[in-house]
């Protein structure tokens, strides 16, 4: 199937071979005609079931809601929690449960996370005196299993890692991770930045036996400005909300107030609402291709770029993630910047590429690259748009042609 048929990104963009999914992933025309019928056809709010549209409003959060849970193996529809985004979703998850930390208290990372799942425990261990560690990985980026051991103790409080790196694409075996951690201190919360992963691998929190994860509509075919939140009920009953205002207090009086049951609780103020439309619509686009065709096509286009990157001058590459499966391919040509590589891409053969530190600013330590080029797939590109790619790459000596 021609799927670059079903985005409208190509009707005005027709030459365009788009590389860049795991900054934000294109948005077919079921999920844009969702939000743009939500704006003009119901543009009501919800908190309201008073008037016909504003039913209308709840009735399509709360089908959203069913929806996601059944996406991620959540058993609750009331844990699922709508954000601005992943980064809103992990700073809520981490500030939210600071009181449940004392100083000296352990939390383990990994060099590979992005900024959003990084900088909010930074700041969090330098003002309540915390700890943090960050578990050893294998070559593949992924973390070392037999290791895990090494970085749990009596003090571990609280684990976060990708599932999927946005870097290396490395693959972590979330289930198995944590059946090891939770075996040395079963008191120790599991939180997982699924954004990378939630279109390329199944997620299942309940067999998981994670605590919390964060992910972001736009990573999936939906729209801007929308996230979620999942956490298991118990974690969210002694969660505190970052935010506060309409919609997440149940009573206010002159020197106290209560705040409102789960979900809402964390949903101070006017929710995204033709977003979350558009959402229900990129859920319907997800369960009509099938999120196993999803996984496979990404796969094969990673097996087809691993094959066609031989017929290239080797020397004149480095590459760092070329045997993980996911679809995400770093490199760099030796000797000449990323970012005019990448403008060389743009400029003479229409390729959009990612460049630079890719909010992962620890990852130099582990694939020793200060800057980098990433390719990453989505079901719309093709084995065609790969040779494309290679063809480019046996032309780099002309870079220059992008500056001159």
């Amino acid at each position: 199937m021609d799927y670059k048929k079903l985005f409208p990104y190509f009707t005005a963009n027709p030459n365009e071979v788009y590389f860049d999914s795991a900054a934000t992933v294109l948005k077919p025309k079921s999920v844009l005609d969702a939000e743009y019928n939500y704006n003009v056809k119901i543009a009501a709010n919800t908190h309201n079931n008073l008037f016909d549209n504003a039913y209308l409003a709840n009735e399509m959060v709360s089908t959203t809601r069913k929806l996601t849970a059944k996406l991620i193996g959540a058993t609750r529809a009331d844990e699922i929690i709508f954000t601005s985004g992943t980064t809103h979703s992990l700073n809520q998850i981490a500030f939210g449960l600071k009181k449940i930390f004392q100083p000296g208290d352990e939390i383990v990372l990994t060099k590979l996370e992005h900024s959003s799942n990084l900088l909010p425990w930074m700041v969090l261990a330098k003002e309540l005196n915390l700890k943090l560690n960050y578990f050893d990985l294998e070559a593949d980026g992924s973390i070392d299993l037999k290791n895990i051991k090494n970085f749990i103790n009596a003090k571990t409080k609280l684990v976060a890692f990708a599932n999927i790196t946005n870097t290396m694409g490395a693959l972590n075996l979330v289930e198995k991770i944590t059946t090891t951690i939770k075996t040395i201190n079963p008191q120790t919360l599991v939180v997982v930045d699924a954004a990378q992963a939630i279109i390329h691998t199944k997620t299942d929190v309940s067999a998981w036996n994670i605590d919390c994860l964060a992910f972001s509509a736009h990573k999936m075919f939906g729209p801007f400005g929308l996230g979620v939140m999942w956490a298991k009920k118990a974690v969210l009953e002694i969660m505190e909300p970052i935010f506060y205002g309409g919609g997440n207090n149940s009573a206010i009086e002159f020197d106290k107030f209560n705040l409102a049951k789960i979900p809402e609780k964390f949903e101070a103020g006017t929710l995204n609402l033709s977003a979350i439309c558009g959402f229900q619509a990129a859920l319907a686009f997800i369960d009509e291709i099938n999120l196993q065709t999803l996984i496979e096509h990404g796969h094969s286009l990673k097996a087809y770029l691993r094959q066609a990157v031989k017929k290239l001058d080797q020397s004149k590459f480095e590459f760092y993630n070329l045997k993980t499966d996911e679809p995400i391919f770093l490199f760099n040509v030796k000797g000449v910047n990323a970012q005019d590589f990448g403008a060389f891409l743009n400029k003479n053969y229409h390729i959009s590429v990612r460049v630079g530190k890719h909010c992962a600013r620890l990852g130099k330590y582990v694939f020793k690259a200060e800057s980098t080029i990433r390719v990453s797939f989505g079901i719309f590109n093709t084995t065609e748009d790969i040779d494309k790619l290679i063809e480019a790459m046996q032309n780099s000596d002309n870079w220059l042609d992008a500056i001159l």
